[in-house]
């Protein structure tokens, strides 16, 4: 492993820091964006372990209809679902159910036959035997050697067309891009075989896992794979740029619709969940709370240590915890279409940034000024 502080040192300091943090506005930079139409609309959070500082809301979750950005508005978080399908394996480490230096295939004798894909000296595609097992530590920090995502799911360009029963039969006849350790390579499907083990090990669906376990005792009551009904109503539209530069409604190209219809969309860990910034947040508090949140206990220190803990072997340049990017400042995750929430290890402070764009032209710059004005109001 790389030698970087560990995360249940820093997490430790934390109680022995004053808090200095006082609530302060830092969606103005923001603002003239909004203004100009060049991006639709945000949420912005600022929380701590006990109590939110701020939430700020600014333009639309849909300007056709004239509704404006709420704290409960409901997002597509994409791939920030994967910091809650490390936790979801944690839970199962912590009971001694699960051992993440294990191979998968203790968990999943399905995978026993993996092969992998490579060019041979004389430049010929072959297909090999892998040397080592994959891990369930390689599964989420990205080293398992996976493709991006599944066959299926890479033909039709949807991430939520198989359960993971099936996809897990696809995977087992589709060749890794690298032996098992060997590099980061960004992986979908990584994140879904963990998710398979959770569903195997646990014996319930891992959306019912993730509900009993996490949302219900967190109440995230809109968090979901599926939205339906009221929760339709508060769904925010992603935008992006019409012909005639203006901002124009489409679709998250990635799933199927409508959002929620049970026999054609599967839950996907990866990258499925929907959530508000209202629920989102107290996820994230349990985390700075060490695994504590209202006084019930989800994870242990350890495990909350072991979640943020730069993971990846010293021949991997990324820094990966487990499901979350990390750096040596804060752990965090951000999504496809704009969303990222950052838990910075000074003053345990939480930072989200919630919008849905499809690659409009000012939105990176928008984030720069976002993440410049909250490191320097918070002196992060």
């Amino acid at each position: 492993m790389k030698s970087v502080n560990s995360l249940f040192l820093l997490l430790s300091m934390m109680v022995l820091t004053p808090v200095s943090v006082v609530s302060q506005s830092v969606s103005k930079v923001l603002q003239p964006y909004v203004d100009s139409g060049e991006l639709p609309g945000f949420v912005t959070v600022v929380a701590k372990a006990d109590k939110v500082l701020s939430m700020e809301c600014l333009g639309y979750q849909d300007i056709a209809k004239n509704k404006k950005m709420e704290p409960n508005s409901l997002f597509w978080i994409a791939s920030q679902s994967k910091p809650i399908a490390g936790a979801a394996v944690m839970m199962l480490v912590d009971e001694g159910k699960l051992n993440l230096d294990e191979p998968i295939t203790t968990y999943l004798p399905e995978l026993k036959d993996m092969k992998v894909s490579r060019v041979s000296r004389e430049n010929w595609q072959v297909t090999e035997r892998v040397t080592q097992p994959i891990t369930l530590r390689q599964l989420l920090t990205h080293t398992s050697g996976m493709s991006w995502v599944a066959g299926v799911q890479e033909r039709t360009g949807k991430i939520d067309v198989l359960p993971f029963s099936l996809s897990l039969y696809v995977t087992a006849m589709t060749p890794l891009i690298a032996e098992p350790g060997e590099k980061f390579s960004y992986s979908n499907q990584s994140i879904n075989i963990a998710a398979t083990i959770v569903e195997r090990i646990s014996g319930m669906p891992y959306a019912d896992f993730l509900q009993k376990r996490i949302f219900e005792p967190l109440g995230m009551t809109n968090t979901t794979f599926w939205p339906a009904g009221r929760q339709l109503e508060k769904l925010v539209i992603p935008y992006k740029q019409g012909k005639d530069g203006k901002l124009e409604e489409t679709i998250i190209d990635q799933l199927q619709y409508p959002l929620d219809d049970k026999s054609k969309r599967f839950a996907e860990a990866a990258g499925g969940l929907f959530s508000t910034p209202v629920d989102l947040v107290k996820f994230y508090q349990m985390i700075a709370n060490k695994g504590l949140f209202n006084g019930k206990r989800l994870l242990t220190e350890n495990s909350v240590a072991e979640l943020g803990k730069d993971q990846t072997d010293k021949n991997v340049k990324e820094q990966r915890g487990l499901g979350w990017a990390v750096s040596d400042d804060w752990i965090g995750h951000a999504g496809a279409y704009g969303t990222d929430s950052r838990f910075y290890f000074k003053d345990g402070v939480i930072v989200m940034l919630y919008v849905l764009q499809q690659d409009l032209p000012k939105y990176g710059e928008a984030c720069q000024l976002f993440w410049k004005e909250v490191e320097a109001k918070y002196h992060l």
